[in-house]
């Protein structure tokens, strides 16, 4: 019997060693091969069944995601207050879809040591629940984590606290991270009008003509730097939600806040367009590349290879950054601010769009839109079903059954976009 106990322990460190010599040089696939016979063997240690379920994600990602779920569970029965166990329970049951489950681990784990981390994480879960006033307070937690992408983006010594009266205070807004968090975030912008005596709302320059001529930023400052600028407190964007108690099932201006000039939109139509009967469909695949998060982008042929042969339908590139593509129009090439952009916008059909500014830009502008989505979506995304996302009226979604695979998108797309042809003035 010894003889036998001796001889596995001599396979379980044979399979650690290999399992080790594999991750140094990066071999996943190897290293959790050995990691896996080690636990056929057994699989009584916790830390084996974490490494392992990491090396899986590290791998292929949500592909294994089952596989990943089972590693972290057994590795949380061991130890109930591992945390890296509680961590992997409450991603891969959120990443699944099973938020009852996620919430759980999540709620463990602050019960945990919780770090910075956490609390941001936590929220940002809450949010894509629909949570918004629960969600939003934890993440509040996002400007003490270290990320380059998550800094204050404003003087720090002059933040408000949320609580202090400020009725006869100046409050400046700033805006943080991308293009299409300003749209999305600015619309509640207006209502600090009411808690405040005066509100200074920072924008990027690129957006500072569309943001400043836009009504309901009547008695709001615009601007694009706080240089030189006389305030008392500020605030981030994103945390606006959080003090004017703002929930998913509240949401103000879901159908239009952005405006752009009719002449604007007139000019460019007979600038860049002409004036051709035909049902023009703009496109924008791809995000900022400086974003924190990836895996939303769908190259553009797959899309125009859906309708290359459909006479009296015409498709228009609206990426600035967009490598030329035959039989497609490049109207990102003209796109100088986001004025620009509002106008080409104006003058589509219809907008098809993934996770990116153009699709944010075409909700606040109250365009017909088709909001593409892979399964595993930012936080933001409450609602990727129905008639629509939610956040904007016009944006009929459609969203991978599968992480990365974008077929049965691609062809729901293909039957929703001619039917919003059947029906247009086009070939009435």
């Amino acid at each position: 019997m010894y003889d036998e106990i001796n001889k596995n322990e001599n396979i379980l460190l044979k399979y650690l060693e290999q399992a080790d010599y594999y991750k140094k040089i990066k071999d996943y696939q190897s290293a959790i091969d050995c990691y896996e016979k080690f636990l056929q063997i057994d699989n009584s240690k916790a830390s084996v069944c974490t490494i392992t379920a990491d090396l899986y994600s590290k791998l292929n990602g949500s592909e294994s995601i089952n596989r990943q779920i089972e590693l972290y569970e057994q590795a949380y029965k061991l130890n109930p207050e591992s945390r890296l166990a509680l961590h992997g329970l409450a991603f891969g049951y959120e990443k699944s879809g099973l938020n009852d489950k996620a919430k759980i681990f999540y709620e463990k784990l602050l019960e945990n040591n919780p770090t910075e981390n956490d609390f941001y994480n936590y929220g940002g879960f809450l949010i894509r629940c629909g949570d918004f006033k629960n969600g939003h307070k934890f993440f509040a937690h996002r400007f003490n984590i270290d990320d380059i992408n998550l800094k204050y983006p404003s003087n720090i010594n002059k933040k408000w606290d949320f609580i202090s009266d400020i009725s006869d205070k100046v409050l400046l807004v700033h805006y943080e991270q991308g293009f299409g968090d300003s749209i999305m975030y600015c619309r509640f912008v207006p209502f600090l009008k009411n808690l405040a005596k005066k509100i200074i709302f920072v924008v990027q320059e690129e957006l500072f003509d569309l943001i400043s001529k836009s009504e309901i930023f009547k008695g709001v400052e615009i601007i694009t730097n706080e240089t030189n600028i006389d305030y008392d407190f500020n605030i981030a964007l994103l945390d606006v939600p959080n003090v004017l108690n703002i929930d998913s099932n509240n949401l103000p201006f879901t159908s239009k806040y952005i405006d752009v000039n009719e002449d604007s939109v007139k000019n460019y139509k007979n600038k860049f367009l002409g004036n051709d009967n035909i049902f023009r469909i703009g496109i924008s695949c791809k995000g900022e590349n400086s974003a924190n998060y990836s895996e939303r982008d769908i190259v553009i042929s797959e899309i125009f290879n859906l309708f290359k042969d459909i006479s009296g339908i015409k498709l228009y590139n609206l990426q600035k950054d967009a490598d030329k593509f035959d039989n497609i129009t490049q109207l990102g090439k003209t796109f100088e601010n986001f004025t620009d952009s509002a106008c080409a916008v104006e003058n589509m059909d219809l907008i098809i769009s993934t996770d990116n500014v153009i699709l944010n830009l075409a909700g606040a502008l109250g365009i017909k839109t088709i909001g593409l989505f892979n399964k595993e979506t930012n936080y933001r995304w409450f609602k990727t079903s129905g008639d629509n996302i939610g956040w904007y009226e016009s944006v009929y979604p459609l969203q991978n059954k599968k992480q990365n695979d974008w077929n049965d998108v691609l062809s729901k797309l293909s039957e929703t976009v001619l039917k919003y042809y059947k029906y247009s003035d086009i070939i009435k």
